[in-house]
């Protein structure tokens, strides 16, 4: 008799599961990394935050121009900060304008922008933890 409850709900089961992506709209995640230099990092991770962002990645980096170049452009701290984030495709425009707005403000608010598209992510609370769509 429970072996028949058992394959009774197991049918159930199937009948009634969704797959996650059929169920919600998916939205695209793209990665941006941000490269400025050292000390702005906070800043950056700031506009992420503000545009929903979940999780920002920084890492410490070092310029690759020779003492030469270093020389001519008056560069004595070769010092870079990579920041990454994964944010939703739809909020790129909105985060790119933001950072131009921020390069703009000041001499001293340098750096460079770009995106990577994802292709696929593993899990779906990761998903959801990157689109900042888990329900309680």
């Amino acid at each position: 008799m429970a072996e028949v409850k058992k394959a009774k709900k197991a049918v159930k089961k199937e009948e009634t599961y969704t797959p996650f992506e059929k169920r919600e709209d998916l939205k695209k995640l793209v990665y941006y990394v941000v490269i400025v230099n050292y000390g702005q990092a906070d800043n950056i991770i700031r506009i992420f935050k503000n545009r929903g962002s979940t999780a920002q990645f920084v890492q410490i980096g070092e310029g690759t121009a020779n003492s030469k170049v270093k020389e001519i452009l008056n560069i004595e701290d070769t010092r870079k900060e990579v920041v990454c984030s994964v944010v939703r495709e739809d909020r790129v425009k909105e985060i790119k304008e933001e950072l131009e707005a921020y390069f703009a403000s000041s001499r001293k608010n340098n750096g460079v922008g770009f995106t990577l598209e994802l292709s696929s992510i593993v899990g779906v609370k990761l998903y959801k933890f990157f689109t900042q769509t888990i329900r309680g």
